[in-house]
């Protein structure tokens, strides 16, 4: 289920934009690993988990992945090999830090 609260139209599936069904499809199937904090410094998201160096990702929308985490009341998952991260039941697409994305569409 997307995050609600979308603040601008923005109609991109690519990495870091919206999350398109066949993407959280394969997130759902992989492994996800619960994430001790989540620290977003605009586009920048630096997601850390136990006993691994933090993920450094990217997301179009930083302003509504900061609300759903201070509102999250169920534990924060990640899907290190999609780049996604659920908060609640809501999923974040998210780009690897090593490539830029592209603007919204």
């Amino acid at each position: 289920m997307p995050a609600p609260g979308l603040e601008h139209d923005c109609a991109s599936f690519g990495p870091g934009h919206q999350l398109h069904w066949q993407h959280w499809k394969k997130a759902t199937a992989a492994t996800l690993v619960p994430v001790s904090e989540v620290d977003v410094d605009g586009t920048l998201v630096e997601v850390h988990v136990a006993g691994r160096q933090p993920f450094h990702w990217l997301h179009h929308d930083p302003a509504r992945l900061r609300d759903a985490l201070a509102k999250a009341e169920m534990p924060i998952l990640a899907s290190p090999q999609w780049q996604a991260l659920r908060v609640d039941g809501y999923w974040f697409n998210c780009a690897p830090n090593d490539r830029s994305f592209g603007d919204c569409r």
